[in-house]
């Protein structure tokens, strides 16, 4: 490989929330008592894959400054051009699908080999909860007999979807959402700021770089005809199936599982505003009001269909393959139904 292959590249850092995380697992790392699996855990949109990025980059560089990879190096020049021989990644091979049996098979060859610089290798595999049953036993043995230069680093959104054993041979890190003022402060260092900001943060459950991404102009107008078409449920004039076939793929580079999560996000905040006497905007109202019943027991509904959506992102992550349309048909029903209908 030539010097211009493997020019500087970017290496990414911990975010603003993931100090003490970054902290600890440095001085872990640093100490020689690293783990040699590590399950990255919490809601989407907390950079939980940047973390991971940052600490493969950190774990494999040749001269680290300050607890970071230093980016100079040529460990970090081959990372940051994706060839590094100690650097593998997992992944679904296409956006939303799952992680199948061969992807996780390579690992036998990888972790047999010895690194060239006699340092750690890195496997980083995410979402880990993509990963079919097939592929998930196939990581389990190679968990079970860990080679000792290997660090397996593990991302999920959703760790009760992995095995039990998985998660048992693995040291979790957990990624709370952070405090909503640090949020802000780096949504406006982003260039969102205002009501816009804490609408984005709120509708993504505190996760900041969803509420990024979901203020973005395609990501604001797809949302907002997705809860037009709900409003139209709920009053009666519109179909769940003929819905089913408009959402069962979103588009605009949405997929169906972060639209469930927004459906999620937005049943939350519902909640929220059904079980206090804070005020709520006009949009959230509207859908309120329509909701029959009253006081607590008019809850149990909401909850009930929170669960539901849970199931189904869980059973599109598993890599069942479940029939989109249906899915969407039988939620959409279920949602027609709290409003009476």
């Amino acid at each position: 490989m030539s010097q211009a292959d493997i020019q500087k590249s970017p290496i990414p850092s911990p975010l603003p929330w993931q100090r003490d995380a970054w902290t600890r697992l440095g001085s872990q790392w640093h100490a020689g008592r690293c783990p040699h699996a590590l399950l990255l855990s919490g809601q989407a949109g907390l950079g939980k894959r940047r973390f991971a990025e940052a600490f493969a980059a950190l774990v494999l560089c040749d001269s680290p400054r300050q607890g970071l990879a230093c980016g100079e190096c040529r460990g970090c020049r081959l990372w940051g051009a994706g060839s590094h021989p100690d650097f593998l990644r997992v992944e679904p091979e296409k956006e939303g699908g799952p992680i199948k049996v061969e992807q996780v098979r390579q690992l036998g060859g990888f972790v047999g080999q010895t690194s060239g610089r006699e340092g750690a290798r890195v496997v980083l595999l995410a979402p880990a909860e993509a990963m079919n049953i097939n592929a998930a036993n196939a990581l389990l043995k190679n968990l079970e007999e860990p080679a000792s230069s290997v660090i397996f680093l593990l991302v999920s959104d959703a760790p009760a979807g992995l095995l039990p054993t998985i998660r048992s041979r693995c040291q979790t890190v957990p990624f709370p959402a952070p405090a909503e003022e640090s949020a802000l402060q780096w949504l406006r260092d982003g260039g969102l700021e205002g009501a816009s900001a804490r609408s984005a943060l709120a509708v993504a459950g505190g996760a900041p770089l969803r509420a990024l991404a979901l203020a973005e102009p395609e990501s604001l107008e797809l949302r907002e005809q997705f809860l037009a078409d709900l409003s139209g449920l709920s009053q009666g004039t519109a179909s769940p199936v003929t819905l089913a076939g408009r959402w069962e793929t979103p588009g605009d580079g949405c997929e169906l599982t972060e639209l469930l999560l927004f459906w999620q996000q937005w049943l939350v905040q519902m909640l929220r505003a059904r079980s206090s006497d804070s005020g709520v905007d006009e949009q959230l109202g509207r859908f309120l009001q329509r909701l029959p019943g009253s006081g607590q027991e008019a809850l149990r509904p909401l909850f009930s269909f929170y669960d539901q959506l849970l199931q189904a992102r869980q059973a599109l992550a598993s890599g069942a393959n479940p029939n989109r349309r249906l899915l969407m048909e039988e939620l959409l029903i279920r949602w027609t139904r709290l409003y009476g209908g």
